[in-house]
């Protein structure tokens, strides 16, 4: 195994992308999916990751075959025999692309055993990694791509900060890299006109619900119905931290309730039939947008320049009081580090209608 340095690959190579299975993970990463199979015409492309995005990885044409790692209590005992299968259709893997920082796609990556290598992957005597290639582009695996000046120091291998285009970058892939795409089903039902997704893994990136009732009781004034996505009520308010803030939106609003109705592809489908969508920075976001449905993306504690692509239907709706404390904790905080919620309290909901006055308009 060596680090991949863009080195010419065999005619019908048999690549690996691994990467977490979150939703916004899942949706930045098929640019570098699209791009290899342009780059690759005639690969194999396996994708590693889990069980959370599997409903997209099977429906998406771009790859081949898909595992679960994570969300699967067996993966270590049944990834041997998924490789050894994989291997008897395509032969060895000549490059994996590890887009993850889990230790354990890492040890995924060192068991495929690939010629080439991007990102983490144990070397053969499992205790360092394989190391990297000398040159600038590489040193972007150190980075944090966070930081302010980061598009200034790599001008000359960036056109932007979006980890969607430095996964490709780094992997010397050129393609289309703000075009994501999730494959779409038919929801097979009505669809309000505006949908909205309040929960995310990060409790310090939620609105406060007396917001969102402002926004939704507009809506509702000004003949827009509007629905709410997520998953099933009791694990949107235990895992994505809504607690009583949708059950509490649902009793005082005309809000329809259409959490958990829907599998991943439909609610895709969902979104591409709304006329706009309202979200806090979580998976439904980065589902709308790539559907290409005017998405007005409310952010605050998260790092809106490494996670939004620069398309002209994806509204950024930014604090009027920033903080610095997320970022110089690297956005490892899950809650927020101030005793009032500064930066979402400070993304008010005049501003957020009004920008949504102008969408449906349009």
């Amino acid at each position: 195994m060596e680090w991949f340095d863009d080195q010419p690959l065999r005619p019908r190579p048999h690549i690996a992308v691994l990467f977490y299975d979150a939703l916004g993970d899942f949706v930045i990463i098929t640019p570098l999916l699209r791009g290899l199979k342009e780059k690759y015409p005639d690969c194999t492309l396996d994708y590693f990751s889990g069980e959370r995005t599997r409903e997209l990885e099977e429906a998406l044409p771009y790859i081949d075959a898909r595992f679960s790692v994570f969300g699967n209590p067996n993966a270590l005992t049944e990834l041997p025999a998924f490789l050894a299968e994989r291997r008897a259709v395509a032969g060895e893997y000549d490059l994996a692309i590890n887009c993850d920082f889990h230790p354990t796609m890492a040890f995924v990556a060192h068991m495929l055993q690939p010629r080439y290598v991007v990102g983490k992957c144990f070397a053969a005597d499992l205790r360092e990694e394989v190391p990297r290639a000398p040159g600038k582009r590489h040193q972007l695996h150190d980075e944090f791509w966070s930081a302010p000046d980061l598009l200034q120091r790599y001008g000359d291998i960036l056109n932007s900060t979006y980890i969607g285009e430095i996964w490709c970058r780094l992997a010397f892939v050129e393609t289309d890299f703000y075009r994501t795409e999730v494959p779409t089903e038919d929801p097979a039902c009505d669809i309000p006109e505006v949908l909205i997704s309040t929960g995310g893994r990060r409790p310090a990136k939620l609105w406060s619900r007396d917001y969102w009732k402002q926004v939704i009781d507009w809506c509702f004034g000004h003949g827009y119905r509007v629905g709410l996505l997520g998953d099933k009520p009791q694990r949107q308010s235990a895992v994505y931290h809504t607690g009583d803030t949708e059950s509490w939106l649902l009793e005082q609003t005309p809000l329809i309730d259409l959490r958990g109705r829907f599998s991943l592809p439909q609610a895709a489908g969902a979104l591409a039939r709304a006329k706009a969508c309202v979200s806090v920075d979580n998976g439904i976001m980065h589902i709308a947008y790539s559907v290409r449905t005017p998405t007005i993306a409310l952010f605050g504690a998260s790092p809106w320049m490494v996670w939004t692509p620069p398309v002209p239907h994806l509204h950024l709706v930014l604090p009027d009081e920033p903080c610095s404390k997320c970022y110089e904790n690297r956005f490892r905080n899950a809650a927020c580090l101030l005793p009032r919620h500064q930066c979402m309290l400070s993304v008010r909901p005049a501003r957020v209608i009004e920008r949504l006055q102008a969408v449906l308009r349009s």
